[in-house]
């Protein structure tokens, strides 16, 4: 959740005082530089949410990047952050990709996120040149007061592709997309639970099979991702007594081989990004930060974030990491929001990893 608009360095400055005064285990945040960055956003003030990687399977380096703009809808990037297309689909507020969805006849790449102009689930297809195109037999509308959060699971074992939105009252909800013929999709409500705040941040975790929520004033909880699950969340981190510092917003995962990797969250009270493992309890590994860099200023109050491990070429040969900056500074004066790109290499040199 964004708090109301202000100079970077005034911020920066009363995040730090509020951190000197939490009950916040002092952490040794690690710090890391973009190496590129998006054209920032076309509206003003807070536009910019969460990002989405598009894997080029044919040539990795022509991968892409989608990017909310809560205010006008699904903004396409190339990996040097140039704009590519724009699409006025609503105010998507979070969005998420999964490859491979079967057809009838074919297998197609779906783009989906949380539709606040009409309360719905936007599904879309994308192909290499960045353009999507609607894909919905029928609108998916929400039960939920009013959708917030977002994020796809692919259930490797059956093949079975999900939807999950939250909502700013606490409720989830978890939608099966099928194809419903005629080169369609269909959404079935099949599971609903809740957390008691406000959730945001969502990732799914198509091998191990978890949904993770940030709950935005606790931490972050942990489900079981079976559209048959019945069991409570389990809070692997809190803002309380964990490594967090409210709110709690962006999740992703970076898979590593044989259910290892990392599990991040973005921990927007105090500018940084939380790293977990991926496997067994999700044991907290580390923070970063993105600072300035020579001509790429840093992130703040961050939102969304996402992650993938895939070898994008030369420029990001271990993955890319992906951050919507909040306070985007160009040459000292305040621009319109946009998102930074680190090369994953760098978070694993800076925290050690292997």
């Amino acid at each position: 959740m964004k708090r109301n608009m202000k100079f970077k360095s005034t911020y920066i400055l009363a995040t730090i005082l509020l951190a000197a005064c939490s009950q916040t285990p002092k952490m040794d945040i690690k710090s890391v530089q973009a190496v590129a960055e998006t054209t920032p956003m076309p509206t003003v003030g807070d536009a910019a949410d969460d990002p989405a990687i598009w894997i080029n399977t044919n040539n990795p380096e022509s991968s892409l990047i989608i990017g909310t703009n809560k205010k006008a809808g699904l903004s396409v990037f190339s990996l040097k952050g140039e704009l590519i297309n724009h699409f006025d689909v609503g105010m998507i507020n979070n969005v998420d990709i999964r490859q491979g969805f079967p057809m009838s006849n074919r297998q197609i790449d779906i783009v989906a996120g949380s539709n606040r102009t009409d309360n719905s689930v936007l599904v879309m297809t994308i192909d290499s040149t960045g353009t999507l195109s609607p894909i919905l037999k029928n609108p998916i509308i929400s039960k939920l007061d009013e959708v917030y959060g977002f994020c796809l699971y692919h259930e490797k074992k059956t093949n079975r592709f999900y939807a999950i939105v939250n909502g700013k009252n606490g409720g989830v909800e978890q939608w099966e997309l099928t194809d419903g013929g005629e080169n369609k999709i269909t959404g079935t409500l099949v599971r609903t639970f809740k957390v008691n705040g406000q959730p945001e941040g969502c990732v799914a975790d198509d091998d191990l099979g978890f949904i993770y929520l940030g709950e935005e004033d606790r931490g972050i909880w942990k489900f079981e991702a079976s559209a048959n699950s019945k069991g409570q969340g389990q809070l692997i981190d809190s803002i309380t007594t964990g490594h967090l510092v409210a709110d709690v917003e962006g999740l992703t995962i970076y898979y590593g081989e044989n259910g290892k990797g990392y599990l991040i969250a973005s921990s927007q009270g105090n500018n940084s990004y939380a790293v977990y493992k991926r496997e067994e309890n999700n044991q907290y590994i580390g923070s970063f930060n993105i600072t300035d860099s020579q001509g790429i200023d840093g992130t703040a109050e961050t939102d969304g974030i996402d992650v993938t491990s895939i070898n994008l070429g030369d420029q990001f040969p271990k993955g890319i990491f992906i951050a919507q900056d909040g306070y985007n500074n160009d040459n000292g004066k305040e621009a319109n929001q946009n998102f930074k790109f680190v090369d994953w290499q760098e978070i694993l040199k800076a925290l050690n990893l292997n």
